[in-house]
């Protein structure tokens, strides 16, 4: 995981290049760098399951498990029908899929803005803010989406 800033929060990713993945019509933007891919959930094994997984894909010979988040990024218990495809993320350490209702990749100018002091509790997985044409936009890593995952709970809120 990468270092955090003075202020207690992690650094803004140094880029304007975002996948955009949409949660229960929430715009989360991660960089580019990170997406590996797309991959069918149709592909799902659900016998091979890391905490609080979905299941796993098989990809090139490794598995990568699946999670189903809320567009708050709460734990989902089971896939909603929205959620037709898996983004690949892959930042070096954590490799993981997010079952996402939509993905695409951000083309228009993206000017981040820094986060309301309301917006920044020490576990907020958002790092920047983002208006985008079709309204706000939350900045997260792979790495943030990754500890937000390692602190659910046992329950299927998460």
């Amino acid at each position: 995981m990468s270092e955090s800033n003075p202020t207690g929060l992690a650094a803004v990713p140094d880029t304007r290049s975002f996948i955009r993945l949409t949660l229960d019509d929430r715009q989360w933007l991660v960089p580019r760098t990170e997406a590996q891919g797309l991959a069918s959930l149709l592909d799902l094994d659900r016998e091979v399951r890391a905490p609080h997984s979905l299941g796993a894909l098989g990809i090139a010979g490794e598995w990568w498990p699946v999670y189903c988040l809320s567009g708050e990024l709460r734990r989902l218990p089971g896939l909603p029908a929205a959620r037709q495809v898996c983004l690949l993320l892959n930042n070096g350490v954590d490799q993981l899929g997010l079952a996402c209702d939509q993905v695409d990749t951000v083309t228009e100018s993206i000017h981040l803005h820094p986060v309301p002091v309301c917006m920044t509790p020490p576990d907020s997985p958002i790092l920047a803010l983002a208006v985008l044409e079709r309204g706000l936009g939350c900045v997260t890593t792979t790495e943030q989406l990754a500890r937000r995952i390692a602190t659910f709970k046992d329950d299927a809120n998460g």
